[in-house]
C-alpha cells in the first residue's frame, strides 16, 4: 500500500504494513497483530519470507469483519499456493475470493477493488498454470475493469500485478518481446511504489522476460541481482525462484545456494503445511 496511507493505522500496525508493502520486508520477528487488517499484514510479510506455517496460523488467528478482507484472505492463500506450484488447488481460493465480493456493479472502494482484482488476478495466474491462455487473458481484462474505475484511482498494487500475469502470459505464449513490455510497464509501476518485495519480484519478472526473448546473458545477471537482493532482505521464496533461472541460463556463480537447498529451506519453514 502507498506510504500515504501508514498515518491511518497505529504505530504496530503501521509496523506491520510497512514489512508487508513497505520498504522493510526482512524483518523478523514481526510485531503482533490486534486487528484483523494487521493480522492480514503479518501473514503477507511471513509468507514473503518463506514462513508458511505461521503465515497459516496468522490468517486464522484472526478472523476477517468484512467481505472484503475476507476475500483478501483467500486470496493471499491462494498465491502461497500457486508460488508452490498446487494452481489447481489455488483456483478454488480464488473463486472463493470472487464468491465473496462479487463481480456485478462498479466498485464502491478502494477494498473492493483490491478484493476484486486480487481475486481475478489470480484467477488468470491459475488459469496460465493449466494453459488456459484465453481465458487468462479475459480474466486480466476483467480485472483492469475494477482497478481503471473511479475508486481505483492511484491504487498501485492492482495494476503491478496485473502486469506481472500479463508479461507471464505473454512468456507461456512465447512472445519474448511483448512479455518484456509489459514487464517494462511493471518496472514503472514498482518504481512508484513503496513495496521492495515488490520490487524485487519485478525484476525477476523482467528476468525471465529476457530469458523468453532470447537475451540469456542478460536474463542470467538480472537473475544473480534478484538472487541476492532477496538473500539479502530474507525473500526466501524469491531468492529460490531466481536462483532456478540463474541456473536455467547459465549457472549459479560461486558461493550461491543451490535451488534446490532453498526449496528444501522453504519446506522447512512451512512450505508444505500450505493447504
Amino acid at each position: 500500500m502507498p506510504s500515504d496511507q501508514s498515518s491511518l493505522f497505529p504505530p504496530l500496525q503501521s509496523e506491520l504494513l510497512d514489512i508487508a508493502f513497505g520498504a522493510k520486508p526482512g524483518c523478523f520477528p514481526l510485531p503482533t497483530a490486534t486487528d484483523p487488517s494487521g493480522s492480514w499484514h503479518r501473514s503477507v510479510a511471513l509468507a514473503g519470507q518463506g514462513r508458511y506455517s505461521a503465515a497459516d496460523i496468522e490468517l486464522r488467528r484472526c478472523p476477517p469483519r468484512s467481505p472484503e478482507l475476507a476475500s483478501l484472505h483467500a486470496s493471499t492463500r491462494a498465491s502461497w499456493l500457486r508460488q508452490l506450484g498446487r494452481h489447481e488447488r489455488a483456483r478454488r481460493f480464488d473463486g472463493r475470493a470472487v464468491f465473496l465480493v462479487g463481480l456485478v456493479g462498479s466498485p464502491r472502494s478502494r477494498d473492493s477493488v483490491e478484493a476484486r482484482s486480487d481475486a481475478l488476478t489470480g484467477l488468470a495466474a491459475d488459469a496460465l498454470g493449466s494453459g488456459r491462455f484465453r481465458l487468462a487473458q479475459t480474466l486480466l481484462e476483467r480485472g483492469a475493469e475494477q482497478w481503471q474505475s473511479p475508486a481505483g484511482r492511484d491504487l498501485w498494487r492492482p495494476p503491478l500485478r496485473a502486469a506481472w500475469v500479463a508479461a507471464e502470459l505473454a512468456m507461456m505464449r512465447g512472445d519474448g518481446h511483448t512479455a518484456v513490455r509489459h514487464a517494462e510497464s511493471a518496472r514503472a509501476l514498482a518504481d512508484d511504489a513503496d513495496s521492495l518485495r515488490h520490487s524485487i519480484k519485478t525484476d525477476l519478472v523482467f528476468a525471465a522476460a529476457l530469458s523468453c526473448a532470447g537475451e540469456t546473458t542478460r536474463a542470467h545477471d538480472a537473475a544473480i541481482e534478484v538472487a541476492c537482493a532477496a538473500a539479502i532482505h530474507d525473500l526466501l521464496p524469491l531468492r529460490w525462484a531466481a536462483t532456478m533461472l540463474c541456473e536455467g541460463t547459465g549457472g549459479v556463480d560461486a558461493g550461491m545456494v543451490a535451488s534446490a537447498d532453498l526449496a528444501a529451506a522453504i519446506g522447512r519453514r512451512g512450505g508444505s503445511s500450505v493447504d
